[in-house]
């Protein structure tokens, strides 16, 4: 059986005695057998500002991904700016420079939030639901910035 194991730690000096560590195995839904598919370690360029689909609804890994299944996503920002970000989002992407938003279409977006540099995230992931499982990125700059991201999945 596969084991798959996130782990985080937070300590802050901001809060004294602040101190939480976490551990996650994986696992597929309803069931005690950890997650064994992944997409593998992915990079991607952007050097425009629109805002684009980083997944797509029945595209590729997320043809797979579906309500009655497990997902987890991991997407981090590799640069090191503190002023360039990625907006990251989940529903339809405008394809532009502009943030879809929800309109008489049925276009829907919603923003998860940015991601800096050195930023990460690991969310789980339901890609069913037409465009609304899409995952959306935008960049900040249309200087040249990277991201690198992972599905782990059943």
């Amino acid at each position: 059986m596969a084991t798959i194991d996130a782990t985080i730690a937070i300590a802050s000096d901001i809060v004294s005695g602040l101190a939480i560590g976490k551990t996650m195995t994986m696992k597929k839904a309803d069931s005690t057998v950890g997650l064994e598919l992944t997409t593998g370690l992915a990079k991607r360029s952007f050097t425009s500002t629109n805002q684009v689909d980083l997944l797509t609804f029945n595209t590729g890994v997320a043809a797979d991904v579906t309500a009655d299944k497990s997902a987890k996503l991991y997407i981090k920002n590799v640069g090191s700016s503190s002023t360039k970000y990625f907006t990251i989002g989940k529903g339809n992407s405008s394809g532009s420079g502009t943030e879809s938003t929800i309109d008489s279409s049925g276009t829907v977006y919603y923003r998860i939030g940015r991601l800096y540099g050195g930023d990460w995230m690991l969310i789980p992931w339901d890609a069913a639901g037409s465009n609304i499982g899409d995952i959306t990125i935008q960049p900040s700059s249309a200087e040249k910035m990277d991201v690198e991201y992972m599905v782990f999945y059943e």
